[in-house]
Formats: C-alpha cells, structure tokens, sequence
C-alpha cells in the first residue's frame, strides 16, 4: 500500500510540475491533494463544470478587441433595432461598474444584477425574435473559443466525462455557438443557464424560463433533480472552470468529495491576481489556454504512461 501511495504522490507531483509550467498554484500541497484523488479514482467518477462567456470563450479576440458574450452575440445581430442596441448600451453602462464594484458585496450587487437582467431579457421579448431564425442570428457574430477547449470537450466526450455548462447568458445562443463548432455533445453535455421562452402557436419569444441566473445567484441554482444530477450523482470529483469568482457558486448543491478549482483570469490581473491565487487552485493568466485542464484529463486517463515520459504533448 505504501509503495502503491509513494508511486501516485511521485506521479501526482510530475503532473503539479508541469501544470506550473502553464499556470500559477498559491497552495501546492492542497492542489496536490486534490489531484491526487482525481488521480487515482479515474475518469468514470470525474465530471466538469464549466461557465461559458470568458471561460469557454477567450475574453479577447485575437485583433485584441472584446470577444461578444452570449447576451451581446444576440444584441449584435442585424435583425434587433438600433433603438434596442442603444438601450442595452445604456443597461451596459450603468450595472457593469456595479458588477465589478469592489467596494460592494455579492449581496448588495444582487438586487442591481436581477434589475439588468430582468431589463435585458424584457427588451429581447419587445424584439420578436422567432425561434426559426435564432440559429441565423447567432451566425452574424464570430465568437472565439479558447484554445485547447476542442480537444477538452472532444476527450471528454470520447471518455464519457459528464460537461456540465453553467452560464448567467443565453442558453439558447451557448447552445447555437457550441453546435456550429461541432462542440456541443448532448450524450455527455448538458447546459443551465437562461433559456428563451417560444409562443408554441408564433413561436415569438415572450418570455424568459425561470430559474433567472446572473452572475452572483449561481449556488441558488438547484442541480439535483435535473437530467444532469441523475448522470453525476455517483461521480465524487469535480473540476470547476471559470473566469469569476462567483463562479465558484456553481458546485455547490452537488455532492462532491474534491472540487478542483481552474480560475481564468483573463485581464486587470496586476489588480485580482492575489485575490484569484487564494481562491482558485489552479490559476491561468492572460486569457490563456485550457491544456492544464487537458493535461489533467490525459493524465488521469493514462499516468502509466506519463510516469515513463516526463513530458506532455502540449495542446
């Protein structure tokens, strides 16, 4: 047993080496600790869950101009009217520096972030959006996907590791944008987030599904007795992603013995990167890649192989 522990420590510390090659660790033993059991339980009981806008999606494009996110992709489309676009551009300006105000707490922005969204998804049901024309609407705006997150879903689907996306933005527009990459796998991938309601006689959107998700309420989101918790259930480890750190809301309500938490911080990070350090295990500056995650995933599949060869084809 003790030769068995000392190989996996040893094997475990490798992966730890080569993840710090890419990303930045504040608490090495924890993380360790947590990859460890990842490690040895292996795949069938590991399942992600990942956010979308800024997580799943690079926050800059590569001409170094904002990437859209689900909400603004919509806003972008040439089928809303200007007077819509200009009045969102007004909700932007006056509840984003409320988002980002450090001065406050989640609980004091709570109350503003239900005002905007409950104010953005009214002016999209004012726009008539039709269901048959949502696909194409989506399509007039180009969305950058990180790097490495094709390969991540692709061996998460090729292993049946359950992918769970968790967004404060539009599911129905997450879901168009995953599906025109060939990235949306519903057999292992399952999204929670905002969801467009249709006429079932117009198919007009008027009106939006509840639960209302924005950024700072994702614990209040019950997963159990979703599709989603009957596939998990069993499985104890988690790998959390995300560029927020309420993002770290959306495991809780999920039975788990180890939760290893991946924070992007993707800009401004001279300003949070002591905060992120002591929040997230595992820390990725400058809207980087997800190989870390990929490494993971690679590793826990197949350590005999990587405890024979001290490096790991980068993605």
């Amino acid at each position: 047993m003790y030769e068995k522990m000392s190989s996996a420590n040893e094997k475990t510390q490798k992966l730890i080496n080569i993840i710090q090659q890419h990303a930045r660790i504040h608490d090495i033993e924890t993380t360790h600790k947590k990859l460890l059991k990842i490690v040895e339980d292996g795949l069938s009981n590991l399942h992600i869950i990942c956010d979308f806008d800024c997580t799943m999606t690079r926050y800059f494009r590569s001409n170094g101009e904002r990437n859209p996110g689900s909400h603004n992709i919509l806003s972008a489309s040439s089928r809303l009217t200007p007077e819509y676009k200009i009045e969102v551009k007004r909700l932007l300006d006056y509840y984003y520096p409320i988002e980002m105000n450090s001065a406050m707490t989640e609980e004091e922005k709570a109350p503003y972030m239900i005002e905007w969204w409950n104010k953005a998804h009214e002016l999209l049901i004012g726009q008539n959006i039709n269901k048959n024309v949502l696909k194409d609407m989506v399509a007039e705006t180009e969305v950058a996907m990180r790097p490495g997150l094709d390969e991540l879903i692709e061996k998460c689907k090729n292993q049946n590791v359950p992918f769970l996306v968790f967004s404060a933005g539009l599911g129905d527009v997450i879901e168009q944008v995953l599906a025109a990459k060939n990235l949306f796998h519903p057999n292992n991938m399952h999204i929670v987030s905002n969801q467009m309601g249709f006429n079932d006689e117009t198919g007009i959107c008027d009106h939006f599904k509840e639960p209302l998700i924005h950024v700072f309420n994702k614990s209040e989101v019950m997963i159990k007795g979703s599709p989603y918790h009957e596939i998990i259930e069993n499985r104890s480890n988690v790998i959390l992603m995300g560029d927020s750190v309420g993002d770290l809301q959306m495991s809780r309500g999920i039975h788990h013995d180890t939760c290893l938490t991946v924070g992007f911080l993707n800009n401004m990070i001279d300003k949070f990167l002591i905060t992120y350090l002591k929040t997230f295990d595992i820390v990725i500056i400058g809207d980087g890649p997800t190989d870390v995650v990929n490494f993971i995933i690679d590793y826990t599949n197949n350590s005999n192989n990587f405890n024979n060869n001290n490096s790991i084809k980068h993605s």
